[in-house]
């Protein structure tokens, strides 16, 4: 049994998943930290917001990861805001629930471990993108790695979306999404792109 499913199951036993829809706030900026989060289906969005209102998305997490356990784990206020990109299933988990869900099966943090470790390396990924690899790279890169499984095709992300995340202007997406288009790479439709050529999206990557 893959450990996703498992670590599914166990905070499952403490604490039923709650739905939560498309574009709805999970947690702001500056609040408390009582609580991590198990993503078990669903795509959530990190992203910070400067005193001007501008936001910088970090990271997107997907089905099986956790995210917000690094202010929990310091028990510091929030660093960041967490924002549903698709209906999703999120179980909440605070000291108390993660404490007895370790006493009965201490293998549990190993496996929060290994996911927070996961986070470190897609965090250190994008640094690597941003500092070495071309714009077109790191698009085709974002475009790729936002996929959750083989058969996906379509990714929801709009053009600023993807350039605060790459670390590009907006125009500069625009403008390689077009060539792509041109180029039959991809096919753009509402706030989605959808993948035509994934071999010659991954030859980009590299």
């Amino acid at each position: 049994m893959e450990v996703k499913k498992n670590l599914s199951e166990m905070f499952k036993a403490v604490t039923a998943p709650r739905t939560v829809e498309q574009n709805a706030i999970i947690y702001n900026q500056d609040e408390d930290s009582g609580y991590f989060y198990y993503l078990k289906s669903g795509t959530v969005q990190i992203f910070i917001t400067s005193e001007n209102g501008f936001e910088k998305i970090l990271s997107v997490v997907g089905k099986g990861e956790i995210f917000g356990e690094a202010d929990f784990f310091e028990e510091q206020p929030r660093m960041s805001s967490a924002r549903t990109l698709t209906d999703c299933e999120i179980i909440s988990v605070n000291k108390d629930m993660l404490t007895k869900i370790i006493q009965d099966d201490p293998e549990t943090a190993f496996e929060i471990f290994k996911l927070q470790a996961k986070t470190i390396l897609k965090l250190s990924s994008r640094l690597d993108n941003m500092t070495f690899v071309s714009a077109k790279g790191r698009i085709a890169r974002f475009l790729i790695q936002s996929l959750r499984n083989p058969e996906q095709r379509k990714v929801t992300a709009t053009h600023e979306e993807i350039a605060n995340t790459i670390g590009v202007t907006r125009v500069t997406v625009s403008k390689i999404i077009i060539q792509l288009v041109k180029d039959n790479i991809i096919k753009t439709g509402y706030k989605s792109i959808e993948i035509i050529d994934k071999e010659k999206l991954i030859m980009l990557c590299e």
